[in-house]
């Protein structure tokens, strides 16, 4: 991550803030989130920054990130927190009912 020098050097600079301090195993879950989010962030990036209209793309693009939740599901280590299977697997979820309301429009191709 960008920043974890910045941060680590802070809290331990700060006592106040050793509370605070993240773990190995913290760490590890922060940078497989921020992974995650970057395929997001391309797929809004790539939605957004065209003047032609994307309706046709939106299908692709929600398939695309379905297929990369489920690799990302699918890499998790044994010990990960439930949480983030439980974040992947609701997103995916969500996905699916986006896509259950492409199919049902008149409007995406």
């Amino acid at each position: 991550l960008l920043y974890r020098k910045a941060i680590d050097a802070y809290i331990y600079k700060n006592k106040d803030m050793r509370a605070f301090d993240l773990s190995e195993d913290e760490w590890d879950a922060l940078e497989r989130v921020a992974f995650w989010l970057r395929c997001f962030r391309e797929a809004t990036t790539m939605m957004s920054t065209t003047k032609d209209s994307q309706l046709g793309n939106t299908h692709t693009v929600y398939r695309g990130l379905q297929d990369h939740l489920k690799e990302a599901l699918v890499s998790l280590p044994a010990n990960a927190p439930i949480s983030l299977r439980t974040g992947l697997v609701e997103a995916h979820r969500k996905l699916s009912d986006y896509l259950h309301i492409i199919d049902d429009s008149p409007y995406y191709l």
